[in-house]
């Protein structure tokens, strides 16, 4: 039978290292959460502002707006701060900041769905 090998944690002071690597990459996806809203609202102000000045083309419901925002905001926040609990749970081991790293790629992958459900909704 084989055994199964286990690489050794990090020592403390690498740890440690790790720990503020992956505080650094949370605080970027936090900021990136924030832009990521902010495009969003200024799409659906966009989406709003035209649907008002033309009479048709716009769907008649406000779930565009509502689906994006909503999505960006809760979904992005929710991944972000999921993934860097993740993370810092696991600073001792090597894939400690990968996981803040895929919560960033969840976080864009959310602003791009909430970006195609604001735009198919309301029909702009």
């Amino acid at each position: 039978m084989r055994d199964r090998i286990r690489r050794a944690p990090f020592s403390g002071r690498a740890a440690g290292w790790n720990l503020a690597l992956i505080w650094v990459v949370i605080v970027v996806g936090l900021l990136s959460a924030i832009v990521c809203v902010g495009f969003i609202l200024n799409e659906s102000l966009i989406s709003y502002s035209t649907c008002s000045n033309r009479d048709d083309g716009c769907s008649g419901g406000d779930a565009g707006w509502f689906t994006g925002m909503g999505l960006t905001f809760f979904g992005g926040f929710a991944a972000v701060i999921t993934a860097g609990a993740a993370g810092i749970r696991s600073h001792t081991r090597r894939t400690g900041v990968c996981y803040p790293l895929g919560g960033i790629g969840a976080l864009l992958l959310i602003t791009a769905a909430g970006y195609v459900l604001l735009k198919a909704l309301t029909l702009t």
